[in-house]
């Protein structure tokens, strides 16, 4: 019988654990890392995990989108475009482990448009308040 104690490979397989990162190049390896190192599922993990990262995704697409005015806006798409790559990298992880795909995508739409409305709104109050 094996010594599990001793065994380093075994225990090395431990759970990934996600973290909340805008950073999207770690939001690209920790997709992978859950895809590959996750050994069990349930409603709760990797699910927990996927939500970091898409919150992380969330918060970077609206700082871009709130420097997203005017000239700035051509500056700021292709960084969007990075952070869109994530969402569907996202995606087919949360796909891959038999989530809801309807449900992440919809809460995907609904997240990005609110994200949008907010940053409009505060694009809006801090031009009111430099131009008078």
């Amino acid at each position: 019988m094996a010594n599990w104690d001793n065994d380093f490979e075994a225990q090395q397989l431990k759970e990934y654990e996600g973290r909340f990162t805008v950073n999207f190049k770690k939001i690209y390896m920790d997709v992978d890392e859950i895809n590959e190192k996750t050994l069990e599922v349930n409603d709760k993990h990797p699910k927990d995990s996927l939500m970091k990262l898409w919150a992380g995704t969330m918060c970077g697409m609206f700082f871009f989108f709130l420097l997203s005015y005017q000239v700035l806006a051509l500056a700021t798409i292709p960084f969007l475009i990075f952070y869109f790559v994530a969402l569907v990298r996202i995606g087919k992880c949360w796909k891959s482990f038999k989530y809801s795909s309807g449900q992440f995508w919809g809460m995907t739409i609904a997240g990005l448009l609110a994200v949008f409305a907010l940053a409009m709104v505060v694009q809006h109050f801090v031009s009111r308040a430099v131009l008078g």
